[in-house]
Formats: structure tokens, sequence, C-alpha cells
């Protein structure tokens, strides 16, 4: 028999915050609090900061809802700049990126389905903080062990 977890509180505030080079994410919710089955984790994207270059999650899916300023979604479809009350839903398998081309920060609320990819944001931080150059090649050796894979 499985072990359901516990509830967990947030408070404002609480969450694992990880300084990325690209925006300062926060760990709101774990895989390890909720048994795997999802995570959440907030971001504030600096201006002009690339979120994630194109890519294909092929393990989890991936919700957004656009909690200030202005998020740009690159997908296979076309292009959609999502504002402040926004949301899209990328399942497995949809190539997606995304980019806050404005000139103030953006803010976004992600949910993943089941949890472990913000592990991801996790390798990134412990990278950036040993000093690591955070490029493109190394995003996608991270992203590989979470099953993702460049786009196009």
């Amino acid at each position: 028999m499985t072990a359901f977890p516990d509830i967990v509180p947030g408070a404002p505030g609480d969450g694992e915050v990880l300084d990325l080079p690209f925006g300062v994410f926060t760990v709101r919710i774990s895989g390890d609090q909720t048994g795997g089955a999802l995570s959440v984790v907030e971001s504030i994207l600096a201006p002009g900061a690339l979120g994630a270059a194109p890519h294909i999650h092929h393990a989890h899916e991936e919700y957004f809802l656009v909690t200030s300023g202005e998020v740009t979604f690159d997908t296979a479809d076309g292009v959609l700049t999502m504002s402040a009350g926004g949301s899209v839903s990328v399942p497995r398998g949809r190539p997606h990126g995304y980019r806050n081309a404005t000139t103030a920060p953006a803010t976004l609320t992600t949910i993943f389905t089941p949890a472990g990819y913000e592990n991801y944001f996790r390798e990134i931080a412990t990278e950036a903080a040993a000093g690591t150059p955070i490029t493109p090649a190394l995003l996608n050796e991270l992203r590989a062990k979470q099953q993702t894979t460049p786009w196009p």
C-alpha cells in the first residue's frame, strides 16, 4: 500500500530559493512533499531573460500561470504572449520554450506532473554557485537527466 503525503502548508516567503543566471526560481512544493505527484516552482524572470530554450519533455507535463508581467512562449504552433492571469498547458511531447521579451520582470508559477523537474533547476543552481559556465550544452546535459530534449 502506498503512503499518502501529509498536508504541506507554505506561507508567503517559504520555499527553496534557487538563484539562476536567468532569474530566481523558488521551489514552493517539491516532489518529496507530494509523493512524486507534482511540484510547483515560482519563477521571477529578469527583463529580456530566456527562461528556457525550446525543448520537449518526454516524462512530464508542465502548466504555467503568469502572475505578473508578460511571458512569451515559443511553440510548434507559433508564438503565444501571455500577460498576468494568462495560462499555458504543455502536454508531454509538445515543443515549447519561454522568455521574458519585455523590459520589466515577469513572474510565473509552474506545476510539473509528475514531479521531478524541479531537480533540473536545483542542478543549475549548484553548477552556477560552483562557478561553472551555464552554457546551452550544459543545460541540455542536465535536461537529458529529466528525459527532456532540445527542439528543434
